[in-house]
C-alpha cells in the first residue's frame, strides 16, 4: 500500500484556487477590514467624547487627529 518512496511523502502539493474562492477569499478580508475599522471609530468617538467632559483639550486634539486619518483611510466610515 506504500505506493510513494519517503522522498515523495514530504512533497507539499499547491492546489490552486478557484476563481470562486480567491473572490470569497478577497470578501473576507475586506468584511474584517471594515470591521477593524469600524471598531476603531468607535472606540475613537467614545474617547472623544470622554476628552469633552474632562475638558482634556490635548487629548481632543491628539484623538480627533486619529479620528480624522482613520476617516481618510477609511472612506466606506463616512
Amino acid at each position: 500500500m506504500d505506493h510513494f518512496n519517503k522522498e515523495q511523502k514530504n512533497e507539499v502539493v499547491v492546489i490552486p484556487q478557484t476563481p470562486d474562492e480567491e473572490m470569497y477569499e478577497k470578501v473576507a478580508e475586506m468584511v474584517l477590514i471594515q470591521s477593524q475599522a469600524s471598531f476603531k471609530k468607535e472606540q475613537l468617538l467614545k474617547q472623544i467624547d470622554e476628552s469633552l467632559i474632562n475638558r482634556d483639550e490635548s487629548l481632543f486634539m491628539k484623538l480627533t487627529k486619529q479620528y480624522n486619518m482613520l476617516l481618510s483611510q477609511h472612506h466606506f466610515l463616512q
